[in-house]
C-alpha cells in the first residue's frame, strides 16, 4: 500500500487512555490523530510542523499501536463540508477498525457515529489545536461521555472557525445527539 490508512490498535487506544509507555510528545501527537480515515501523507502533513516524519509512523507500527486499515485511502483529504459531514449522510459514513472495535464495547452504533463525528471535525477543523479535545474523545467510554463534550467542543470550534462554521457544526452534532437520545443530557 503506497499511502496507507492507519487506525489505532487496542494497544494504541489503551496508550491514549493510560500513557503507560510514556511516548514522547511527537509520537503521542501522531498516535492521537490516527483515526482510520486519513491516509499517511495527510497525517504526516498535519504533524509535519512538529518535525514528525516517517520514522514516527514506523515506530508506532513496530510498537503495535497502529496498523493499516482495510479501508482504501480517501480520494482526498479535503476538509469537511460547511458543517461537519453534511455532504455524507450519517448512515453512509465508513467506520474504521479501531474505533469500530471500541464502539462495540462502548455502546454500539451511536457511540461509533459520534466518535467519528468528533474525530473528523477535530482533524479537519481544529488540527493540533484540538489535541486536548481529541484526548477527551479518546477517553470517553460511553455515548453519554461523548455527548458531555458538546460544549467544550463548541467553544473550541468557535475560537478556531468563527460563529457561522461553529454553529453549523454544533447544529449537526445536536441532530446526532437527538437522534441517539442524548441531547437532553448535555443541555
Amino acid at each position: 500500500m503506497v499511502n496507507p490508512v492507519f487506525h489505532k490498535t487496542e494497544a494504541g487506544q489503551e496508550e491514549i487512555r493510560t500513557r503507560a509507555r510514556k511516548l514522547d510528545h511527537k509520537l503521542r501527537a501522531l498516535l492521537l490523530i490516527v483515526n482510520g480515515e486519513r491516509d499517511q501523507s495527510a497525517l504526516l502533513e498535519q504533524v509535519g510542523g512538529m518535525g514528525v516524519g516517517q520514522d514516527a509512523v514506523d515506530t508506532l507500527l513496530s510498537l503495535g499501536l497502529i496498523e493499516t486499515s482495510d479501508l482504501a485511502a480517501p480520494a482526498s483529504a479535503s476538509p469537511v463540508g460547511s458543517a461537519a459531514t453534511a455532504s455524507v449522510p450519517a448512515a453512509d459514513r465508513t467506520d474504521a477498525g479501531a474505533a469500530a472495535a471500541a464502539a462495540e464495547v462502548a455502546g454500539g452504533d451511536g457511540y461509533r457515529e459520534l466518535y467519528h463525528f468528533y474525530t473528523e471535525v477535530i482533524g479537519h477543523h481544529l488540527g493540533l489545536r484540538g489535541y486536548v479535545l481529541q484526548v477527551k474523545v479518546e477517553k470517553a467510554a460511553t455515548l453519554v461521555e461523548l455527548a458531555a463534550l458538546r460544549d467544550t467542543f463548541g467553544v473550541a470550534l468557535l475560537k478556531a472557525k468563527g460563529d457561522v462554521t461553529a454553529h453549523a457544526i454544533i447544529g449537526e452534532l445536536d441532530q446526532l445527539l437527538a437522534q441517539h437520545g442524548v441531547l437532553g443530557v448535555v443541555r
